[in-house]
């Protein structure tokens, strides 16, 4: 092993690699076991219907129509005013945006020819 292949705390390359990835997949993991939290959530629902995925920040929510999964809305650049929402659809597309409201680009998921109301026809 090379002199410049050795981290200060004496951890090789290689194996800061792996506890990298090791990092990675606990952080998908828990984002995971999150977001099915928030579906539960939001099963019974009714229409579009949103909850944090990291309770109390609502910058990124869970989308839902009817119960099913449709996607999430994140904002963009929290500080910024006035706000900035991005769709992000599923299966996983290209997000789209930007929306000045996360309402808005929470109904942007909704499956087409979904009924907005119980009692449309359109």
């Amino acid at each position: 092993m090379a002199l410049g292949d050795v981290f200060s705390d004496g951890t090789s390359s290689d194996e800061a690699a792996v506890l990298h990835d090791a990092e990675l997949w606990l952080v998908r993991a828990k984002l995971t076991v999150l977001e099915q939290e928030a579906l539960e959530t939001l099963r019974d629902t009714r229409g579009i219907a949103r909850v944090p995925l990291w309770p109390p920040s609502t910058v990124i929510q869970i989308v839902t129509c009817d119960g099913r999964h449709t996607g999430r809305v994140r904002r963009e650049y929290p500080w910024a005013v006035p706000e900035r929402w991005i769709a992000v659809p599923l299966p996983p597309v290209h997000p789209h945006g930007p929306y000045r409201s996360a309402e808005v680009a929470a109904e942007t998921l909704r499956p087409r020819n979904t009924p907005q109301d119980e009692g449309s026809t359109s």
